[in-house]
């Protein structure tokens, strides 16, 4: 086997690997030693979950070909972190922070694989009655086109009460203007295939070019429509989707069951530092994220 060189390229590909940090030997099953970087065991473990999620092809020179790779990528890596140890690098505060976010992400992700793994597989008669329950989705699917004013949070909340009379969108900009905070305006679109149900229902309740404020990934979204247009979602593309949707559903309905008494009691024990506590709701507004502007 020739040499192989540490070159520039080899670390890149090791750093987009992925980045949970260091081995911990003790908790980890020892299986097959692959390689041994300065002492430190490479097995046949870590490049399994290294190769999760990964299309491999089924067997033959190619499947090995990629297993190569993903091994060397880290072997790379193992080098690359032993680097970091010499230089203090996992003793800083910001190596601390993203080794504790990595971690939780990858506990999130893992417990979210775990739950949906206790859900059977949506069946084709499951689909077929999710389409004709849902037309607006289907064969009556339009796609909206809105005019958005997307804007920071006022700490004081009482002051979008100012807001609730004014009838167009240039009388939300004036009033943000006055208010002094930050916003930006620009057209977007709403597909109702890949909108929240509960922001879908609110905003078809609306009457025609009513201006609407909904939270929106941690700001705020004067939304109004001005237009629509048919696009009918039909064939293999609308039973993929109705199969995915019901299994989405399935799957929210069993993580409901699971964890949302234990978030909400969780929550309502969290300790606020003054200033840093969330925003209460908007009266009548859904909890989750709306569309945010889209465009330029």
């Amino acid at each position: 086997m020739r040499p192989y060189a540490l070159s520039v390229s080899a670390i890149a590909l090791a750093m987009t690997l992925s980045a949970c940090g260091g081995k911990d030997d003790a908790k980890l099953e020892k299986g097959q030693v692959l390689a041994t970087v300065n002492g430190t065991d490479v097995t046949a473990n870590e490049l399994n979950a290294e190769l999760v999620g990964a299309q491999l092809p089924a067997a033959g020179e190619q499947r090995k070909s990629v297993e190569m790779q993903a091994l060397q990528g880290l072997v790379d890596r193992t080098i690359l972190a032993d680097i970091a140890r010499e230089r203090g690098i996992d003793k800083s505060p910001i190596y601390i922070a993203q080794k504790r976010r990595a971690e939780e992400s990858l506990l999130v992700q893992i417990l979210q694989r775990d739950i949906a793994s206790k859900v059977s597989p949506t069946t084709p008669s499951e689909a077929k009655s999710f389409m004709e329950s849902n037309p607006q989705l289907f064969a009556e699917r339009k796609i909206f086109q809105l005019d958005q004013i997307q804007f920071q949070v006022p700490q004081d909340m009482n002051k979008l009460k100012a807001y609730e009379p004014l009838k167009t969108m240039e009388e939300i900009a004036l009033q943000l203007t006055r208010d002094g905070l930050a916003y930006r305006r620009a057209p977007g679109s709403l597909d109702p295939a890949s909108t929240n149900p509960l922001i879908l229902n609110q905003l078809m309740s609306k009457p025609e070019g009513e201006i609407f404020i909904i939270p929106a990934n941690g700001a705020l979204v004067a939304t109004r429509i001005i237009g629509s247009k048919p696009e009918p979602l039909t064939g293999s593309k609308a039973e993929q989707f109705a199969m995915s949707a019901v299994q989405q559903k399935k799957i929210a309905a069993v993580t409901e069951k699971e964890l949302a008494e234990r978030i909400k009691k969780a929550r309502e024990s969290v300790k606020y530092q003054e200033g840093y506590a969330p925003p209460k709701p908007l009266a009548g507004a859904p909890a989750t994220a709306a569309p945010a502007p889209t465009g330029g």
